[in-house]
């Protein structure tokens, strides 16, 4: 029994180192050609570039400040002094109409002097600020597409186009089939 269990395993031994042989090995079929030449193929490839342009932009700077309005401070102010006035130069009973009118009239005069007082008032101030954005910029770019090779193989001379270098020997599958007579 032990006779029989020793050729079974010798058989195994056998058959998986032939195995593992021939696993190693690309195919029957593969031989290899001698390369004569191989020239790159170019293709030009648009590329895009991002740059970053910055450049100085004015701003206006207004904080919005301009102080009270003093139009109803300045009106009281113009209807007194208006109706003083007035009522100097005015006479008998056409002074009181002429302090009446000179107290209209001051009073508008003086409301218009409160709204423009520049007292707390400020102009708006002027700055420069950095404004940044992107830019594209193309260019081309010559990139390799592929090879055009020509090799030998028994005498014969072939030519090929492949996405990769081969060097100097290129594998090729080689099969055999009866000619017709």
């Amino acid at each position: 029994m032990n006779a029989q269990i020793t050729s079974l395993l010798t058989a195994v031994a056998v058959l998986g180192t032939s195995a593992t042989a021939q696993a190693g090995r690309r195919n029957d079929n593969t031989d290899y050609a001698d390369v004569i030449s191989s020239r790159p193929i170019y293709t030009d490839v648009r590329v895009s570039v991002p740059r970053e342009e910055c450049y100085q932009e004015k701003v206006v700077y207004d904080d919005g400040y301009r102080g009270r309005d003093n139009s109803g401070v300045g009106a009281v102010l113009g209807a007194v002094v208006g109706g003083v006035v007035g009522n100097r130069f005015g006479q008998g009973s056409g002074r009181a109409v002429a302090t009446a009118a000179g107290a209209v009239v001051g009073a508008s005069a003086g409301a218009s002097i409160g709204r423009n007082n520049s007292r707390g008032y400020r102009e708006p101030s002027y700055g420069y600020e950095e404004r940044c954005r992107t830019i594209e910029d193309s260019r081309y770019e010559q990139r390799v597409d592929g090879y055009d090779v020509r090799y030998r193989y028994h005498g014969r001379i072939y030519d090929t186009r492949l996405p990769y270098d081969p060097g100097d020997r290129l594998a090729v599958n080689v099969s055999v089939s009866p000619a017709d007579y």
